[in-house]
């Protein structure tokens, strides 16, 4: 696959791309099957931007390999790897991509939506880092105008938090990824994701971060930053696979954890999770 410079990423969409708005960052999908192209406007449903008059940000193409690849019955992570002249290189099982060094356009080879979700991940996440931020596995619970972001791997509980919450009325970012950036003026900002059960495509100023437990009596305590960090790295997506995009990710989420509360919150599988998430951020 050829390696693919920066450029003007509003000149090069044609007008039947499907635009979608993640975070303030609009990204036109230029794929040919119109099967598919209908199949991801239902997945990134209230993300989907208007077809026309909407500047994009950036670009990805997919476009059919010359041989197919059965797809894997168990999907891994992508490896990422620098590519020439600062391009990033995304290769999985039955696909591959090359996104420009300026992060603002993606080749991708391959079939179905798998690949243009995991590309725009990546991508996402790049755009995240450009701003000091960083796209995190958690769950995103707003209040009115905020929000609390708690992080853990699967089975950590987070879809489950996010259902217990949504039943009591409250707003869902996303229930697996959220994008998180430094805001103007002091303070952060969170926005939600298509990905995966319950999202929102809203965003709220993010109050506090933490981690979760199970038990019979939800509660909210008290956790270091130290603390939450650990996890919290665990669990960012990190789109720049070198040293300084490692040091980076890590600076961003020590500011982020500096500048909010940290916490855990222990909760039970009942309406009594969001009554005291409810509480805290009233």
């Amino acid at each position: 696959m050829r390696a693919v410079k920066g450029g003007d990423p509003s000149s090069g969409p044609r007008d039947a791309a499907l635009r979608v708005t993640l975070a303030g960052w609009t990204v036109a999908l230029d794929v040919e099957d119109g099967a598919l192209a209908a199949t991801l406007c239902r997945v990134f449903g209230a993300f989907v931007a208007p077809s026309a008059g909407v500047p994009t940000d950036a670009r990805l193409v997919l476009r059919p390999p010359a041989t197919s690849r059965e797809a894997p019955a168990v999907r891994e992570l992508p490896r990422l790897e620098p590519g020439a002249e600062g391009t990033l290189r995304v290769d999985g099982k039955d696909y591959a991509a090359v996104i420009s060094n300026d992060r603002s356009r993606a080749e991708v080879t391959g079939t179905g939506r798998f690949p243009v979700e995991t590309v725009l991940k990546v991508m996402l996440a790049s755009e995240m880092a450009k701003r000091g931020g960083l796209l995190i596995h958690g769950v995103g619970l707003a209040r009115g105008a905020r929000a609390a972001l708690f992080v853990g791997a699967s089975g950590a509980g987070k879809s489950t938090l996010g259902a217990l919450w949504r039943e009591a009325g409250g707003t869902v970012l996303a229930d697996e990824l959220v994008a998180v950036w430094p805001q103007e003026g002091g303070g952060w900002r969170a926005a939600g994701t298509p990905w995966n059960v319950i999202s929102s495509a809203t965003e709220s100023s993010l109050v506090a971060v933490g981690t979760l437990a199970w038990d019979a009596a939800s509660r909210w305590e008290a956790q270091g930053a130290g603390e939450v960090a650990r996890v919290l790295l665990l669990n960012a997506l990190l789109p720049d696979p070198t040293t300084s995009g490692r040091g980076a990710l890590v600076a961003a989420a020590g500011r982020l954890l500096s500048s909010v509360e940290t916490a855990r919150l222990v909760f039970a599988r009942d309406a009594s999770a969001a009554a005291v998430v409810r509480e805290r951020m009233a």
